[in-house]
This record gives structure tokens, sequence and C-alpha cells, in this order.
């Protein structure tokens, strides 16, 4: 919270965990530190891990430079004609780009960057549509570079929990699955996206940003200062021969790779095995190593075959994705570390024995669970940080108090506070670069994002709350958790719009330029809103519906898996 960076945070708390363990000791302690650095790197998993997240760099640099990006752009760019129909299709590209959140927020908002722009879409809401779709996404996966992370939490939770998988007849990532359905927040915040851009029924800071851009063509604050673009550390994308084959290609092949990997890995291919026991069996880095490789090599070949690039160009775009990747890495070193040493001191057995001691009803864990994840996440700017730090509590502390069956409970709703920090946190790395790629003025996409992210957020204390009171089943808890989503949103959006004198359903650039709706009126407050009116069943909303859906539907068949 003082320094604000995280890198320097996570190895202050390995180095102090490092200090207990050494008797305070400060050079056997920083000897120590550098001892569990060499310890979890060495790690098989996370070996694994970190080979397969520079490829998942590499093979999105290729989809970048190889001119992907830009056949999609010309492919959507005489379809769409609205800033309501460019909202919704930031939020179905980003489905598309389901393994890294940094690669979605990337390719997504290069995408549609300048398509929001001229449709007079705000950046704020680019940027809103970019921050709270990519997260949720990856860590639903069904394969991401996220999900090989929290595996490896879970893993560090069961360590700390000295359990092993045939103790809790759940595999880490039989228990990840699990966890999926019980991820509220992340549901919550990825379908609020694409309620509000379809309905465009906006409230707080985003509805006055809304209306200076449809109003004025503004769309962005006249004193704002938004981030610089960083899309030079790939290059930009070749005008070469762009095709759309060079964009959906590697993600098809990615997606395919891993998921028969992961099934032949953990022995699908034997008699009698069911699929739901091959990928609870499975050794899932290895199967995203296998996919992620394939992905890099599936851009490269594409590239060259469509000659958009020479031998030498693309050799450099695998070191220059790799580069991307560098952050990532050091974070996520640190993060096991830091998981290493709460496990050598014992933080797990003092947290564990303090709360059972306390008498708090077990069945209101996963609430407080929650807000410390938030608190955690926002504070510290990192939801893999803080997966770090309370994976490994959360886990024996739910063992001890509940048993088993509270830990996919446990799981999700960590994971889904840790994600909150992403949506809310000024120096959260995915806000930065959600700001970045928006050309957002970062402040103005906090404050605007904050109080989407906080309805999701209060929804979700709700259900949970709930759960404690006796209402433990995910499949009830999910959809009470959309119809209470829908009637917040509307009912913020009502009040907001009447307290400002502007319209509750944003009307489109056409309706304004043609008289439809009285701006100057309005802007005098003579005038209650004139609502915008928007055709549902055009081609953008209802190809997003279908495909958001089904989407949906395997990741819920995804998570089936875990029984």
């Amino acid at each position: 919270m003082t320094t604000r960076q995280v890198l320097v945070s996570l190895f202050a708390g390995v180095w102090i965990g490092a200090m207990i363990v050494a008797g305070w000791n400060p050079i056997a302690a920083t000897s120590l530190t550098m001892d569990w650095l060499v310890e979890v790197f060495r790690t098989p998993f996370n070996t694994k891990f970190i080979i397969l997240i520079m490829f998942m760099g590499a093979g999105a640099a290729f989809i970048h430079r190889s001119g992907g990006i830009l056949a999609l752009e010309q492919w959507i760019g005489d379809r769409v004609d609205s800033a309501r129909e460019s909202q919704i299709l930031t939020w179905l590209i980003g489905v598309f780009i389901f393994f890294s959140s940094y690669t979605s927020t990337i390719v997504t908002g290069n995408a549609t960057r300048d398509l929001a722009q001229e449709n007079r879409s705000s950046r704020e809401m680019h940027a809103y549509a970019l921050d709270s779709t990519t997260s949720p996404v990856a860590t639903f996966g069904p394969v991401s570079s996220w999900i090989g992370y929290q595996v490896s939490m879970i893993i560090a939770g069961f360590e700390a929990a000295t359990v092993t998988a045939s103790e809790l007849g759940v595999t880490p990532f039989g228990l990840f699955l699990q966890s999926i359905p019980w991820n509220i927040y992340c549901f919550m915040a990825f379908f609020m996206v694409g309620f509000i851009a379809i309905t465009q029924r906006f409230f707080g800071p985003m509805l006055d940003a809304e209306w200076r851009a449809r109003s004025t063509g503004r769309t962005i604050r006249e004193d704002a200062t938004p981030l610089s673009d960083v899309s030079q550390d790939v290059g930009e994308p070749s005008d070469k021969n762009p095709t759309l084959v060079n964009f959906f290609g590697p993600i098809l092949v990615l997606l395919v790779v891993s998921l028969v990997s992961m099934w032949w890995l953990g022995g699908g291919h034997n008699p009698g095995v069911s699929i739901s026991k091959a990928f609870q069996e499975t050794d899932v880095a290895l199967g995203l190593l296998y996919g992620s490789f394939a992905f890099m090599l599936s851009g490269f070949i594409g590239a060259l075959s469509y000659r958009t690039m020479d031998l030498e160009t693309a050799s450099d775009t695998i070191i220059q994705g790799f580069k991307t990747m560098n952050i990532a890495i050091a974070i996520i070193v640190l993060a096991w570390s830091i998981g290493l040493a709460a496990e050598k001191v014992g933080t797990a057995q003092i947290i564990v024995d303090a709360m059972v001691g306390s008498g708090v009803p077990g069945s209101f864990l996963p609430v407080i669970i929650f807000l410390a994840a938030m608190f955690v996440a926002f504070t510290t700017g990192t939801s893999w940080g803080t997966m770090a730090i309370l994976t490994p509590l959360a886990i024996p502390l739910g063992y001890e108090l509940v048993g088993p069956s509270v830990l996919p409970v446990l799981v999700g709703v960590l994971f889904g506070g840790a994600i909150y920090g992403d949506h809310s946190s000024p120096i959260s790395d995915t806000t930065v670069m959600s700001s970045i790629f928006s050309g957002s003025d970062h402040i103005d996409h906090v404050n605007t994002q904050i109080p989407f992210a906080g309805t999701a957020a209060v929804v979700t204390v709700l259900i949970l709350v709930l759960y404690g009171l006796g209402l433990q089943t995910a499949y009830i808890a999910l959809p009470l958790a959309l119809v209470l989503t829908v009637v917040a949103v509307l009912a913020l959006n009502k009040f907001d719009a009447r307290r400002k004198g502007l319209p509750e359903v944003m009307p489109s650039v056409d309706a304004i330029e043609s008289g439809e709706v009285d701006v100057d009126a309005i802007e005098r407050g003579e005038v209650d809103g004139n609502n915008g009116s928007h055709d549902h069943f055009t081609l953008v909303p209802v190809l997003a519906v279908i495909i958001v859906v089904a989407y949906l539907a395997l990741v819920f068949a995804f998570a089936a898996i875990g029984g």
C-alpha cells in the first residue's frame, strides 16, 4: 500500500519471511530468499507454466503483427456504425481472446479503439468494456495462462493445509473446475458489460461521459491526459495481405491442441477412462504448454505462408512476444515465492487457529474471504498477487473450519475478489493497460468503472450472505445474482438519469443529429430525458448474444467435468 510497486512489495514480503526463518539475520535472509526463488522456479509445474506464458506472448504477438488484427478491423468496419454496436463488439471480441488478459486487452483494444471513437463511444466506456471482459474471460478459460496459475495456487493451498488430492477426493485442477460456478463476481462483471452496452443504460460518471461523447463528439474529457499506446512493444500490424486466418487460426489451434493434450495426458485415450476423470487427472501445465507452443507455431507459419512477414521479422516477433511477458513472469515468480514464505513461517496455521477459536460460523467464511480478497487486490493492485497471498490461507482455513465441501466456494469467491482489484484499483496493471489501449485518461477510467465493479461486488456479497444463511447451490445462486444485477443496473440508471436530467437510454448519434433528441433543451434542464431507442435485433447484438451464450455453455460444460 505504501510503495504502490507490486514487484518491490512482493519481494519485501518474501525477504521478511526469510528474515523470520533466518532468525533476523539479513545476510542469511537474503541468501534464503534466493534459494526460495530458485526453488519455486525449478518446480516442474512452475517451470512449464513460465515457458507456456512466453509462448502465449509470442503467439499473441503474431496475431497482432501478422495483420490478423488489421483483417479483423477491415472485416467489421463496414458492419458497425454506432457507438452501441462498437461497445458490443468490444465485449464480443474479448470473448474470443480467452487465453490471456494482457493479450485480450492489447488485441481487442487495438481492434476496436478507432471504431469506437469514430462512432462517438467514450474512451471511458471503451476502457471499461476492455477491463471488465478480459480478466473474467481469462479466469474461466477454458484454456488460458490464468488457469495454469490458479491451479498452481490451489496446489500451494493443498500444501499449506498438508492434505493430498487423494485425501480430499479431488485434484487441484478438479477443484478449480468445481469453483467456476462460484466465481459470481466475474460472471456478473462480464454480464454487466454486455447488458449495459446492449441496453445503453448507464449510471454514475459513465452516464456523463457517454452523454458528452454523443452530444458533443468529444470522446475524451477536454483537459484529460490519455495514456500512450505501447503497441510498439511488438511493432505495427503488417498491411501485406492481411487475412482473418491469421486471427482465428492460431486461437482455434490453441484451443484444440490444449484440450486434446489435457485429455490425452489424463489418460482419456485409455479404455474405461471418462472425459471427466481424464481432465481431473491431467497435467494441466503440460497440456497448456503443448497448446501454447502450437499457438505460437501456427502464428509463425501463418505469417510466413501469407507472406505478411519475412523470416527475420517473424523470428524477431517471437522474441518481442517473449518480452511482453517479462513483468508477468516477475510477478508470478515472486507470488509463488511469497506463498512459499508464508508456508515456511506457518502463516496458514496461525490464521486457522485464530479463526477456528473465534467461533466464526463456517458458512459465512466465503463472504469473509471475498471481502478480504477485494481489500488486498484493491490496495496492492494485483489479482495474481492477491491469489498468492490468500489461497494458501483460505484452503487450510476452510478445510479445518468446515471441511472439503466449502473449498470450491472459497476458491471461486477468492479468485473473483482478487479480480475485483483489476477492475477498481488505479495501480492495477490491467487497469492501466485498459487505459492505454483505449486511449483513455487513466483516472477517468478508474472513476467511471468503480461504480460498475462495485455493483457486481455488492451483488456478490448479498449472494454470499444468503449462502451463509443456507443458499448453498451455485445453480440457484447464479441466476439470483443475475436478476439482482439487472434490477440494480436498471434502478441506478433510472435514479441517476433523473437526478442529472439526462436520458435513461442513451440515444444514438443519428437521433441527436436528426433533432429527434433536443440536446440544448436537455442541457438547459427543460426536457426530462428524451430517451433513445435501439433495435435489439440487428446483426451485432444478436450475434453477440448467440456467441456469448455458446461461450458460457462451453464454460459450464468445462466446469461440469470437475464433478
